[in-house]
């Protein structure tokens, strides 16, 4: 239930992710790779956490059928995970994506053995190692706000990026 919770939870933080950079360098395309990765992965995980106690209840409180169930629902971000790695503007740089990608495999691997072996434990652990991608895409922003002078992706428009300390100030004092 912990991982569902956590997943809505992410799942919010792309309003969040919104609000820390309302420049027009908000509108790159890293931004929308960020924010639809954090939203798709965040209902996945919730997905994937309340489907896992829905499955035990509808088996019959089968633990191996369960474990195999939250264990096909964890693979569905994975699989998406590999089409968002393609190469491309998202991917400024070649070898965070490429480090991805092996990251990704090996984590398909781990897996697609866990719908063998049916194990509990690693099943949590799966889902564990499943927040790491949100965590990230938030943090990688959080980090980005906080050096207006590097943004992940020039703007275009010529407006001038404000510090991310003006950004707060602006909210709170709410203009």
């Amino acid at each position: 239930m912990a991982i569902g919770a956590i997943g809505v939870s992410l799942a919010g933080f792309a309003g969040l992710i919104s609000a820390l950079n309302p420049t027009p360098a908000s509108r790159s395309t890293i931004a929308a790779y960020r924010l639809s990765g954090i939203v798709f992965l965040g209902f996945t995980l919730t997905l994937a956490g309340f489907g896992t106690i829905a499955a035990y209840t509808i088996s019959g409180e089968d633990l191996v059928a369960t474990v195999r169930v939250g264990t096909l629902l964890l693979l569905i971000p994975q699989l998406r995970g590999y089409l968002q790695a393609r190469p491309g503007p998202a991917w400024p740089n070649e070898r965070e994506r490429r480090f991805g990608v092996v990251s990704l495999a090996v984590l398909t691997v781990i897996t697609l053995g866990n719908l063998v072996v049916a194990s509990l434990g690693y099943l949590l652990l799966l889902m564990l190692a499943s927040l790491i991608g949100p965590i990230q895409i938030f943090y990688n922003t959080v980090l980005d706000a906080a050096r207006p002078d590097a943004p992940s992706e020039p703007a275009t428009s010529g407006a001038p990026v404000r510090p991310a300390s003006e950004v707060v100030e602006g909210i709170v004092a709410g203009s």
